[in-house]
């Protein structure tokens, strides 16, 4: 004969606690599961923001770049009268400072485009925009040393600003240009400008 096990529970005995022990755990595991997504996106939006300044930071190294190039071979020309040349003294009088702070960078009357080679390895991204600011001449001393003959040679300060990929970070560099040994053109070295 087979033993038969009856469970009879009076329905005034059964509180659910199980129920309610097992829907708190759910309730936890899901609460964990969304955050878990939460983080993810935030990481992913991240990510694509640090890859989008860098390559800001490329376009606009590219053309501080070019345009140091330039003021070596003596393309600019007409300081203070074409649009993103500027000479920093008559800026002091109109601007009461540089004229940097005060740019309208999509104005085209106020700066120049990026010209130079293509941005291939970049993609899409606007032109850099670009100010040269010429600064009083200087006596340029390395090592205790005048270089050129103790003769004051010209200062520039380049500034550029470039985009990211979407447009929606902006680079800002910054470098001092001189006149070196000879005709090469010496860095001073260059900053990014935060705003």
């Amino acid at each position: 004969m087979r033993n038969r096990l009856h469970f009879t529970s009076r329905p005034s005995q059964q509180t659910g606690a199980v129920l309610f022990v097992a829907l708190i755990l759910l309730l936890i595991l899901t609460l964990l599961a969304v955050s878990a997504a939460r983080m993810e996106t935030v990481e992913e939006r991240m990510a694509r923001n640090e890859d989008n300044r860098q390559i800001g930071l490329e376009a606009a190294e590219a053309a501080l770049r070019s345009v140091e190039a330039g003021l070596q071979s003596g393309i600019y020309q007409n300081f203070g009268t074409s649009p993103g040349l500027y000479v920093l003294l008559s800026e002091l009088q109109t601007y009461n400072g540089s004229v940097v702070p005060t740019l309208d960078w999509t104005n085209a009357s106020q700066v120049q485009t990026y010209s130079g080679p293509a941005l291939s390895a970049l993609p899409t991204v606007p032109a850099p925009k670009y100010v040269i600011e010429l600064l009083p001449p200087v006596v340029v001393v390395v090592k205790g040393k005048q270089l050129n003959g103790g003769n004051a040679v010209p200062v520039y300060r380049v500034t550029v600003q470039a985009f990211g990929a979407d447009q929606t970070s902006t680079t800002t560099l910054q470098s001092i240009v001189y006149q070196g040994q000879g005709p090469t053109m010496s860095r001073q070295g260059w900053w990014e400008i935060r705003q």
